[in-house]
């Protein structure tokens, strides 16, 4: 038993020496970590310590020299903050750049380089005495400067397509540029700066030269001027070209027409003195004997419930109403003068007295006004050298808007028309004429591109030949299509067709009105013949609802055109009767022995419209 415990307690004392011997080794391995860890830490103090001591010693200009003399180079927080802030501006450039890009590409696709077409011009109106003109685009046109210039100068003048001078053109409105752009500027009515007859064009500085970007454009609404607007006479189309000597009589009343054209000789009544008229704060003289006659004539008709359609006519070769290039020669009348402000002044003068005095009271009333005669018969009616159709029509459409301006302005309800002659798609001689077609094309072109007004269509729709007083017949140069060589009141729907195109309608939608203001038919080779075309010609002009009057020429034959084979004239004849009573309760009896007559109805000749 004793063995045995002294063996047990050996291994006891064994084992604790076991657990003590591990446990000093545990110990010496966790102080020797203790040991590297500390050396490490104060060989990285050291270092920490050498940099800050060698910062303090050499600065921080990124270079220290070492013992051995070797050039040492670091970066310095200087130069880090330097290449920090390089980046940022290298990046923002690179932005800026890329924003100026995008900006040169969106300027590109709205903007477009300055043309004569850039601009649409919406309008150009009159507004509380002041012009309103509206003009468009779906790209801005590029300039020096983002704006938009107006200038304006007279209707005798040319805007040029470049301005390098500003001393040869007024200036008048600057508006910022944009898709849409209203200028707003005085009208000066009633003042020799009166801008009713002005003409304007938009400019933009491009290169450092003014460049025109839309047609030129004059305004199309003096109506809202007008201040003796009467109401309108219309109450019938039969008319007649009446005969002045016989206006005491009670003949007109008994034929039974409601509607008379008489002529005023404008050279004449500008060129004398007697009645004074003030106008854009000038006064002017007219010649007291043409105003008195010409008062008679229209209070006479006026007061028998007839309405007047008056013919400006130009008598003068050498007048100042009368253009440059019409002077010295020898015709019937003249073109007027739209080259020299002078002239243009005293048309617009005429025009306003005309109006101011036949629109209601004591001297009556004339509802339409044609502007002059014939004009596409340009050797005999309306005589210009022959500068060829463009230029000749651009001249009468600038003397139209004179009188259109003049009289519209004055009574809002009168209607101006231009006239031409039969001869449609050709001239019958080309030294002479220019086709009426070709004329109304280019006139309808140049009004509607410069101000679109309600112009309208006095008409001479006379047989060819003259002489042939057969105006049912169809013939190889009277036919129903647009390109007829003549239109007639036997293919008078050609006209009224042509009108209803839509690039000739109204700026309300309407066709235009038309006046058959001269036409008649000899009784040379019969009073039947003359009575039954005057049937039929009347018949046509009531069917067709464009065609707002046909005035008989004339109520008495002329010696002169007697003696060609034209007597046209209708009173005391056969013709008389037939007109008198042809849109009167008896119109059948006097239509079924037009229908005996000719072999044929004559309403089944008809065009109706």
């Amino acid at each position: 038993m004793k063995i045995h415990s002294n063996s047990g307690k050996r291994k006891v004392r064994k084992k604790k020496k076991e657990e003590i011997r591990k446990s000093r080794l545990e110990l010496q391995i966790i102080a020797s970590f203790l040991v590297i860890a500390l050396i490490i830490s104060a060989i990285y103090g050291i270092c920490i310590f050498r940099h800050e001591k060698i910062l303090e010693k050499f600065g921080t200009d990124g270079k220290i020299v070492s013992e051995s003399g070797k050039t040492i180079s670091f970066k310095s927080k200087e130069e880090k903050e330097k290449e920090l802030r390089l980046e940022k501006e290298k990046k923002a450039a690179k932005e800026a750049l890329i924003k100026v890009e995008r900006e040169k590409k969106e300027y590109e696709k709205s903007h477009i380089n300055p043309t004569k077409n850039a601009l649409i011009t919406q309008e150009c109106i009159i507004v509380n005495k002041k012009i309103e003109m509206t003009v468009s685009s779906d790209k801005i046109v590029k300039s020096d400067d983002n704006k938009y210039h107006l200038f304006s100068c007279s209707m005798s003048d040319e805007f040029p397509d470049e301005i390098n001078d500003l001393s040869t053109i007024k200036e008048i409105s600057t508006k910022e540029s944009g898709n849409k752009v209203k200028f707003d500027f005085d009208l000066n009515i009633g003042t020799d700066k009166s801008r009713l007859n002005k003409m304007f064009a938009v400019y933009v500085l491009y290169n450092g030269i003014y460049h025109k970007i839309g047609k030129e454009q004059y305004i199309t609404n003096p109506e809202v001027l007008a201040y003796r607007t009467v109401k309108r006479n219309d109450h019938g189309k039969k008319g007649i070209l009446p005969a002045v000597h016989l206006l005491n009589s009670n003949d007109l009343a008994q034929l039974g027409v409601k509607q008379c054209i008489y002529n005023v000789r404008l050279a004449e009544l500008c060129n004398g003195q007697g009645v004074n008229y003030k106008y854009n704060g000038k006064t002017y003289s007219f010649n007291s004997g043409w105003v008195g006659s010409l008062d008679t004539v229209v209070r006479r008709l006026s007061s028998q419930g007839i309405q007047m359609t008056l013919v400006i006519l130009n008598d003068s070769s050498s007048s100042v109403i009368t253009h440059p290039k019409s002077r010295g020669a020898r015709a019937n009348y003249y073109a007027f003068n739209t080259a020299e402000d002078e002239g243009i002044a005293r048309l617009s003068a005429a025009a306003s007295f005309l109006a101011d005095r036949y629109s209601g009271g004591a001297y009556g009333t004339i509802d339409n006004w044609i502007v002059g005669n014939e004009i596409n018969a340009r050797a005999e009616w309306h005589y210009m050298a022959d500068v060829g159709v463009d230029q000749f029509t651009k001249e009468y459409a600038k003397a139209f808007r004179i009188f259109y301006n003049g009289i519209k302005s004055t009574n809002a309800n009168a209607r101006v028309y231009l006239s031409l002659d039969q001869q449609w798609s050709i001239s019958q001689n080309n030294k002479k004429y220019y086709a009426g077609k070709d004329v109304l094309d280019l006139f309808n072109k140049e009004i509607s591109s410069s101000g679109n007004i309600d112009w309208n269509v006095a008409y001479h729709p006379y047989n060819y030949p003259l002489t042939n007083s057969c105006v049912w017949q169809e013939n190889s140069k009277v036919v129903h299509r647009k390109g007829t060589q003549i239109i007639t009141m036997q293919n008078i729907d050609v006209l009224t067709d042509y009108l209803s195109r839509s690039e000739f309608l109204t700026k309300n939608g309407e066709v235009r009105s038309v006046l058959c203001s001269e036409v008649g038919y000899s009784s040379s080779k019969g009073a039947p013949l003359q009575a039954s075309s005057l049937v039929f010609a009347y018949l046509q002009a009531e069917n067709n609802r464009h065609i707002d009057g046909i005035l008989i020429s004339r109520e008495l034959d002329d010696a002169g055109e007697a003696a060609i084979g034209m007597s046209v004239g209708i009173y005391r004849k056969l013709a008389w009767t037939y007109y008198q009573n042809i849109d009167t309760n008896s119109s059948q009896l006097y239509i079924d022995q037009v229908s005996a007559f000719i072999g044929k109805d004559v309403k089944k000749l008809l065009t109706p419209r």
